[in-house]
This record gives structure tokens, C-alpha cells and sequence, in this order.
């Protein structure tokens, strides 16, 4: 979570996916688990136990997909930004952008208890539209959000 303050009235809250490995790490990663997975199953194969490596294949083959779908999603990123009289909600997902736009003073922030213990989601809703943000916080850092964004939009 990375909070910019745009100026005196204004506020801008920026969330990330968690992505730990950056492209060159994750290609590092997959071409080790490659040498390894395929020399334990050639080593099998040399043994006559063959079917390993059509395995070690399918095996490596998920993984890539997996690795491929974490690739796609690495950009994602959601912005919360009041300024003035606007709060503006904004997701990019695979590529996509999304926008909503709210009066300042019609806003209002839905906090939704999603489950059993702390689990948490966090909306602005106003006129019958509802935008859900803060997938990539954690639910304590969805309360904090929460109570910054309430005194924001309450001060105007």
C-alpha cells in the first residue's frame, strides 16, 4: 500500500498486488525447477521408470501457466483519490482500466463483514451505485484505510 498526499484537500491512496518475484525472478525460478524436475525424471527414465518424465512434462507445463497467469496480473493496481468535491475509484486489471466517479458529499464507505474472524471488504457507494475497492490490503490495513478515508470524507 503506498499513501501520496496530493495536497491539502487532496488524498490519493494507491494498492499493489503483492509480487515478489520480478519477471527476471520468476524466468530464474522456472528454468531451476526445470533443470531440477527434469534431471530427477531422466534419471528415473535411465532407471526404466519412463512414466516419470511424461509427468515431469505436465507437472512443468501447469506451472508455466501458473507462472504466466502471476505475469499477467503483476500490473494490477487499484487508486483511491478525493480532491475537491470528487472521489474518484480507478482499477487496472490485466490491462483494463476502470473509473468511477462520486460526488464528494454523497460518498459513503460500506465496510462488509465477509466471513468468519476479521475477513473484511471495504465499498463507496452513493445514488445506487456501489464500487468495491482494497482487494490487495490486508483486512487490518482495510480498517485503517477505512477510518483515513471516513475523516476525509467527513472533513468537507
Amino acid at each position: 500500500m503506498q499513501i501520496a498526499e496530493v495536497d491539502a484537500s487532496g488524498y490519493r491512496l494507491i494498492c499493489r498486488r503483492n509480487d515478489s518475484l520480478s519477471p527476471r525472478g520468476r524466468r530464474l525460478f522456472f528454468a531451476s525447477i526445470v533443470v531440477v524436475s527434469f534431471g530427477i525424471a531422466i534419471a528415473w527414465w535411465f532407471r526404466g521408470a519412463w512414466v516419470v518424465l511424461p509427468f515431469a512434462v505436465i507437472e512443468m507445463a501447469v506451472l508455466y501457466i501458473a507462472l504466466r497467469v502471476l505475469e499477467s496480473h503483476a500490473g494490477d493496481c487499484e487508486m483511491v483519490s478525493i480532491s475537491d468535491d470528487r472521489v474518484v475509484v480507478e482499477r487496472y486489471e490485466r490491462g483494463r482500466r476502470s473509473r468511477h466517479e462520486f460526488n464528494r458529499y454523497w460518498a459513503q464507505l460500506v465496510v462488509r463483514r465477509l466471513g468468519p474472524g476479521d475477513r473484511c471488504g471495504l465499498a463507496l457507494r452513493s445514488h445506487g451505485k456501489e464500487v468495491g475497492f482494497g482487494d490487495y490490503l490486508t483486512d487490518e490495513q482495510r480498517l485503517t484505510v477505512a477510518s483515513e478515508l471516513r475523516r476525509r470524507l467527513k472533513n468537507y
